[in-house]
């Protein structure tokens, strides 16, 4: 029977989520608590624009229940009105700009966790290095095969300081491209807008040319249309700068599920079966995915709100169904990476107990049956929710879809 070598513990390297990011470089530097900041700074633009046009608005404007029910089919206006888009009234901007304020506080948070992830795995003992008598690990895998030459503590090290080594060398060409992505997009949206917006509006009962009429009226009389150039600015330099946020969450997103994926073979994953965090040592995996839930529960109402704008069962289904492409990526990914943690685990020490069952008594038998049925039983599920968070969660990421397929229903049973 071939040894086992002597396994040095595992060497980890940190993860550095900032790397790619030029604009973010400030992040670690602060608390979380400084980026409510964020909110009367984007309160202030959104005004100062809204303001240059004369299409701030007052209290009288304010008509959230008003326009719910008309963008669920329940519409009272009148084509003989005039209609006035002011900020005050412009429900929709104000739901989105907070969203994107609370979604920076969690990716800071995000970000963070990522970076003390694995060290703190490994002090939770449950990355080991790989010395399996038959190692095949890399053999599958093209892109790790060069870590072959490594001993197998040090392969995890490497392959994490390689990947800070490229954000690091391909930051301002990964900056330059996701600020050029989200200016494109932002002027996509806002043109979009031009052709698009109001569309649930348009009061019953109108002719096409005299609904397309109303809706182009409606535009020139909005507080951020083109029509008004401050206004205009400012909305587009805040989106801008909220795509980029998401792009740049996103690129650090599939960063991380990249090492995730290559976790298992470079290092050997273990469970804590002292079990101090409730899910045997993978604790800090567990609240990276909380912060990944919550964001996708804020990006699901920002999609359902897009969603009630452009229009339930017609237009809406369009960011409904890149919705559903970004629930596959954010969660589909790291659902694969993380799937054969639990298996893995309990397959090395069933097999291990087994192994030690043939020289014992039958009272130390027993007592390895006990063992052997606890890690049967085991339970090591990172990506799991509380049960008190499961519901709201689940509905905030579900609502865009749901919305869509509920309308008809809507519109005949709410403000009814």
């Amino acid at each position: 029977m071939q040894a086992t070598p002597q396994a040095g513990p595992v060497e980890v390297g940190a993860f550095n989520p900032y790397a790619a990011a030029l604009p973010l470089r400030w992040f670690p530097r602060v608390s979380t608590a400084w980026l409510l900041l964020l909110a009367p700074i984007i309160a202030g633009i959104l005004i100062a624009g809204a303001a240059s046009s004369g299409l701030l608005g007052t209290g009288s404007d304010f008509q959230l229940v008003q326009d719910i029910r008309r963008a669920l089919g329940r519409n009272d206006l009148s084509a003989a009105d005039q209609f006035t888009y002011t900020l005050i009234r412009d429900t929709p901007v104000w739901f989105f700009a907070a969203i994107m304020v609370a979604e920076v506080m969690i990716m800071h948070q995000q970000w963070r966790l990522f970076a003390k992830g694995l060290p703190k795995l490994k002090s939770n003992g449950v990355l080991r290095p790989r010395h399996d008598a038959a190692d095949d690990s890399l053999d599958d895998a093209p892109t790790l095969r060069w870590l072959a030459r490594f001993p197998p503590e040090r392969r995890l090290a490497e392959y994490v300081n390689r990947v800070n080594e490229r954000n690091v060398g391909r930051a301002r060409a990964y900056t330059v491209l996701s600020i050029v992505i989200s200016l494109c997009l932002a002027g996509l949206l806002m043109w979009g807008e031009r052709y698009g917006l109001f569309r649930v509006l348009i009061p019953d009962g109108l002719a096409a040319s005299d609904a397309e009429e109303w809706r182009r009226n409606a535009y020139r009389h909005w507080w951020a249309s083109i029509n008004h150039p401050g206004g205009a600015i400012a909305y587009f330099v805040l989106a801008s700068i909220a795509i980029y946020v998401i792009a740049a969450q996103t690129h650090v997103g599939i960063r991380a599920a990249r090492i995730a994926l290559a976790l298992p073979r470079l290092v050997q994953v273990e469970a804590n079966w002292v079990n101090p965090d409730g899910v045997y040592g993978w604790g800090p995996v567990r609240q990276i995915f909380r912060t990944v839930w919550s964001s996708m529960a804020l990006y699901g109402l920002m999609v359902s709100g897009l969603a009630v704008m452009l229009g339930l069962g017609a237009a809406g289904w369009i960011p409904a169904a890149v919705w559903l492409v970004f629930l596959m990526i954010y969660f589909g990914i790291p659902w694969v990476a993380t799937r054969k943690i639990e298996q893995i685990a309990r397959e090395r020490h069933i097999d291990a107990a087994q192994a030690e069952a043939a020289a014992t008594s039958t009272k130390e038998q027993d007592e390895l049956e006990a063992r052997v049925a606890r890690y049967r039983k085991a339970r090591i599920r990172p990506m799991g929710l509380g049960s008190f968070e499961r519901i709201p969660v689940a509905l905030s990421v579900l609502l865009p879809v749901v919305l869509n397929i509920a309308q008809p229903y809507l519109a005949s049973l709410v403000f009814t």
